[in-house]
């Protein structure tokens, strides 16, 4: 029972930097070790102890091998907000995730916690006679209480002083936090009307705006703000005809935690604000027809919130709904772009949600159209090796992809010739080898690549003819802005007025005043080394 605790021990020692917390870590794996002991000895029947034997053993190896994961790949422990994405993820992107960071290091270490596993399977089989060790006397009905109250007490020390280790205790807190915050968004976000938005004034005039909305894209990686290799042939050959701003953060490094921000009324400080409704809300209570394009799954394990803000649309695409055992590239948006521009209403709003630049990079961009592009060493790569070639190569072929869908998407409403805007960003950027010797993005190492992301917007001539104040936009560029605000610059754009509309907080207006931008727990990002 005790073999995964040793490999906590010994591995823990090595990992965990931290004394106090590898102290709480241990501890935490020897009360569960010892509530799950005192259930084997207190179980009179042979047979159901043997079973509980297994059960017990692989939980262990379980949770020891989760917390040697999460300390290796991440040098932190299995957090809350972990646990709340997987709720959030499909079975396809928890397969990426944990291929992304596999290696022959963590496979030897979950071979080491699940060792006694395998090795009671074989006996099992080869030797069934190891089991009688199990077979003990009856035992006291003293020793059956001291064993019960020890058990309580156990289980009192684990809740009490190391829930926070307790992944069990954890996972248990988190489902109650997730089901209620899930309600939440349901409640506020999940219909086409929310009476929450009380419109002052808005402009009737035909318009069709599209919001594209990109995914583990990095600015660090784009030719557009510098990068060193060619990552935005297209739209570099457009960069006259928008805006590009160079100081856009993400509020998040997570897809989720972020997006909950940037489409709604809710920011660090008030993430479950009152009376909060979402951009889609917004349009439909401006009358936009709106479209909700996505690449990107709706469900996971459960309904994602970046799907319950679509699910107020009024007409919704997901392209990767069918199936998940394959890659559907971001191209296959196109053709259902264009049919919603082609819908005859006046006024429409389109929501495109890419998958993007999301890891597997590789899966991302089609190598048989020329996007297998990058192939040498970039000097400008911190951790030189051929994994980080690898990795950084197959990051700026998806880039440079991911620019072609974008200028694309540009060129499609220019061509309709109308009253029209485009504005693209991104959930949040990657790290790849840029600052630390890691790949991909999360809380724990989050670094500037993962927070700076490309914010552009483009506007037709008779857009730009209706709104004379954005000639100015040009002076504006290296505001120092937090996506989270983007429902103000929304408004901004389609020239809506709501009760609570903040003009200051638009990046498009000439009001607009600097805020604090403040990030992970109470970090100011513009004083952040």
């Amino acid at each position: 029972m005790s073999f995964p605790l040793l490999v906590l021990v010994i591995f823990g020692f090595f990992l965990i930097n931290d004394f106090t917390l590898f102290f709480r870590e241990v501890g935490a794996i020897v009360l569960i070790t010892a509530i799950f002991t005192g259930v084997i000895l207190l179980i009179n029947s042979f047979k159901i102890k043997k079973i509980s034997l297994f059960i017990f053993q692989f939980v262990l190896a379980l949770l020891v091998a989760i917390k040697a994961f999460f300390y290796f790949t991440f040098g932190t422990k299995p957090s809350a907000s972990a646990i709340f994405i997987i709720f959030e993820t499909n079975a396809k992107e928890v397969s990426e995730f944990f291929s992304s960071y596999f290696n022959i290091s963590i496979l030897l270490l979950i071979t080491l916690c699940f060792l006694v596993f395998i090795f009671l399977i074989i006996n099992l089989f080869y030797k069934p006679k190891f089991f009688q060790f199990l077979r003990f006397h009856k035992t006291s009905s003293i020793f059956k209480i001291t064993l019960i109250l020890l058990m309580l007490f156990s289980g009192y020390v684990l809740n009490r002083s190391f829930s926070e280790q307790s992944i069990i205790l954890k996972l248990s807190h988190s489902i109650k936090e997730y089901n209620i915050a899930k309600n939440y968004y349901k409640e506020h976000l999940a219909k086409p009307n929310n009476n929450a938005i009380n419109i002052i004034s808005k402009d009737e005039e035909p318009q069709v705006g599209i919001v594209i909305i990109g995914e583990s894209t990095s600015k660090w990686h784009m030719q557009l703000y510098g990068y060193n290799r060619e990552t935005n042939p297209e739209l570099s050959k457009l960069k006259d005809e928008f805006y590009l701003f160079n100081n856009v953060i993400a509020p998040d490094v997570m897809t989720i935690m972020s997006l909950e921000k940037v489409l709604t009324l809710s920011d660090y400080n008030n993430p479950k604000i009152d009376n909060n409704f979402s951009v889609v809300q917004l349009a439909n209570a401006a009358a936009f027809e709106t479209h909700w394009i996505s690449n990107q799954q709706p469900v996971g394990f459960t309904e994602s919130t970046p799907t319950i803000i679509a699910t107020a649309a009024q007409y919704k695409t997901f392209l990767a709904s069918d199936s998940y055992m394959y890659t559907i590239y971001d191209e296959a948006l196109i053709p259902e772009i264009k049919k919603a521009l082609k819908t005859k209403s006046k006024r429409k709003l389109i929501f495109v949600h890419l998958i993007g630049t999301h890891r597997i990079y590789k899966n991302r961009y089609p190598e048989a159209k020329g996007y297998n592009y990058f192939k040498g060493i970039n000097e400008r790569t911190m951790f030189k090796n051929e994994y980080s070639k690898a990795k950084v190569n197959e990051y700026d072929n998806a880039v440079r992809y991911n620019d072609f869908i974008v200028s694309e998407i540009i060129k499609l409403t220019k061509a309709e010739n109308k009253n029209s805007f485009v504005v693209y960003f991104s959930d949040h950027g990657d790290d790849v080898f840029d600052t630390q010797d890691f790949v991909g993005h999360h809380r724990h190492k989050g670094s500037k690549p993962m927070f700076d992301i490309p914010f552009l917007s483009w506007f037709s001539k008779d857009y730009l003819e209706k709104n004379k104040r954005i000639d100015t936009l040009n002076n504006y560029v290296n505001r120092k802005y937090n996506a989270e605000d983007f429902i103000y610059s929304f408004s901004d754009l389609i020239n809506v007025n709501f009760k609570g509309f903040d003009e200051t907080r638009s990046i498009f207006s000439p009001k607009f005043k600097a805020r604090k931008r403040v990030i992970k727990k109470d970090l100011n990002y513009d004083t952040w080394q």
